[in-house]
């Protein structure tokens, strides 16, 4: 055989200085960035178990709300797989995404949200939100049938417990989560910051029906962290998803509650998503604006996702009267003046605190109920 001869170019190599030499973090993080998440796949990152039990209104010693089922909460129960919250994780841990959607406001001191408004963020927690898997679980969960709410902040709002590092600590959060310290270690082995006597998301009731409330966090042998729920006597009851990617529903809109710091781990991360009633005839007075934020939501876009959900809700009201009516008809029935009048009646208070929340509820009014009788000479004619 004949000797082969292969023409070699030359290489140069320039030597890096010492401060632009890549490190193992840097090396990970660029890979974060490029990273494309996989389609979300109920079989890899489902892990669904039924909650033990549902917790009433009446129960807790709580009115319950009008025209509602009266569940108040679930118990903890198992939603997503490992692998679901490390992909989740590696969505909203970007440096990019941090970039654009961590926040900060009055009741909360960080949380990471307004990317549901933007359909090309966040594609792997969109579609396991909307998965027809994941609804199947929720409405079992929850007991009656939830259709998630679609506005800016409603699917993927995450709360997030600051430390030592602030804001910028968490930028070094990444997909696998930190493990919580023995008590023993706690104490020290945790640095002291101005964030730890400061609730991860303050008292309130939420500006939507029901939310579901999904541990990203290691919470295998966690101190606080909880969920905190006021009964109707003032005792607090701590809700918490017993695993990583563990989940408790609530009745929100209707109920106080905060989201308590943990106190021996450095990290706390929860996902909440916001569901309405799939009935359109249940109530919906619960799904508002009050806890807007107005210092980073661009309100005129939220305003208008709100009044386009508002209008589809009384759509469909709508035509569920309209097949009412027909079967009616059909069978040659009397028409029901109280039936009709007490239908009217609600529409018209369903329109009228659209408009309210529109155009009244302003910063002074951000977490506030909406005033007693407030409605009932609202848009009346002088």
């Amino acid at each position: 055989m004949p000797d082969v001869q292969v023409a070699v170019q030359p290489v140069h190599i320039t030597p890096q200085q010492a401060d632009t030499v890549a490190t193992i973090n840097d090396v990970f993080h660029q890979a974060v960035e490029a990273y494309k998440p996989p389609r979300f796949d109920p079989k890899i990152h489902l892990n669904f178990t039924p909650p033990a039990a549902r917790y009433s209104f009446t129960e807790l010693g709580l009115d319950k709300p009008r025209n509602a089922p009266d569940v108040c909460y679930t118990e903890p129960f198992q939603l997503f797989s490992e692998e679901g919250v490390r992909v989740m994780r590696r969505e909203i841990f970007r440096k990019e995404f941090l970039d654009k959607y961590m926040r900060s406001w009055s009741r909360a001191p960080c949380y990471i949200g307004g990317h549901s408004a933007n359909s090309e963020e966040a594609s792997f927690i969109k579609q396991a939100w909307y998965h027809p898997a994941t609804q199947a679980a929720i409405d079992q969960a929850f007991g009656t049938g939830l259709k998630p709410l679609e506005r800016h902040c409603d699917i993927g709002y995450v709360n997030v417990q600051l430390g030592e590092g602030g804001k910028a600590g968490v930028y070094k959060y990444n997909e696998i989560p930190e493990k919580p310290l023995p008590p023993s270690r706690a104490a020290t082995g945790i640095p002291k910051s101005q964030w730890d006597d400061v609730a991860i998301d303050a008292w309130h009731k939420d500006q939507v029906p029901v939310v579901c409330v999904v541990m990203l966090s290691d919470i295998s042998n966690m101190e606080g962290g909880e969920t905190a729920i006021r009964t109707g006597s003032g005792n607090l009851i701590k809700a918490r998803g017993a695993n990583l990617g563990g989940a408790v529903l609530m009745q929100g809109g209707n109920l106080e509650h905060a989201a308590l710091r943990a106190s021996n781990c450095s990290e706390r991360v929860s996902m909440v998503t916001s569901y309405r009633f799939a009935d359109p005839d249940l109530d919906d007075s619960r799904t508002t604006l009050k806890s807007a934020d107005f210092e980073n939501e661009d309100m005129n876009a939220l305003k208008y996702a709100h009044l386009d959900y508002k209008l589809k809700r009384l759509r469909d009201r709508v035509n569920l009267a309209c097949e009412r009516v027909a079967r009616q008809r059909a069978g040659n029935a009397e028409l029901n003046r109280d039936e009709i009048d007490g239908w009217v009646k609600e529409q018209v208070g369903f329109l009228k605190q659209t408009s309210w929340e529109l155009f009244e509820r302003d910063e002074t009014l951000m977490g506030m109920e909406m005033p007693d009788g407030i409605l009932r000479d609202y848009l009346e004619d002088s």
